[in-house]
């Protein structure tokens, strides 16, 4: 069995290295479900539909040149891809695969106030996929 700490997941958007600036991550895979009950069943019956998945990311900000916030100002309103590696400094692998999605810049929070006067500037958005996920055990990172 292999358990990982969370700390080292790594995340690109758009090309642009962003895993330093990651708190919180989370890929949802999920596809719609298409109703294909026929006449004469005793329950509904479903089949896989489109891909539906999103990715959530917690961020702490940086305003400065290709960091989060000019990286994502420069994609809001497009797709673009993200890629994301369990332990980022490890291999691909069976047991650090890599995935690989287009996402939708539809939202962003370049400016908040999360907590007290001393935290750190943070934002948490979540974006949706514009593509199946891909899933892979070779390849780099």
């Amino acid at each position: 069995m292999s358990i990982y700490l969370d700390n080292e997941v790594g995340l690109k958007i758009a090309t642009i290295d962003l895993s330093e600036y990651v708190t919180s991550i989370q890929l949802t895979q999920t596809f719609d479900e298409v109703e294909t009950t026929s006449m004469g069943s005793t329950s509904h019956v479903f089949s896989k539909g489109l891909e539906a998945s999103t990715l959530t990311v917690d961020f702490l900000n940086d305003w400065a040149a290709a960091k989060v916030q000019a990286t994502l100002q420069a994609a809001y309103g497009t797709t673009v891809t993200a890629v994301v590696i369990p332990l980022k400094d490890d291999p691909v692998s069976a047991t650090n695969p890599l995935y690989t999605v287009s996402i939708l810049v539809n939202n962003l929070t370049p400016v908040g106030s999360p907590g007290t006067p001393a935290d750190y500037a943070r934002s948490s958005m979540t974006f949706t996929c514009n593509s199946t996920v891909l899933y892979a055990t070779t390849g780099t990172f």
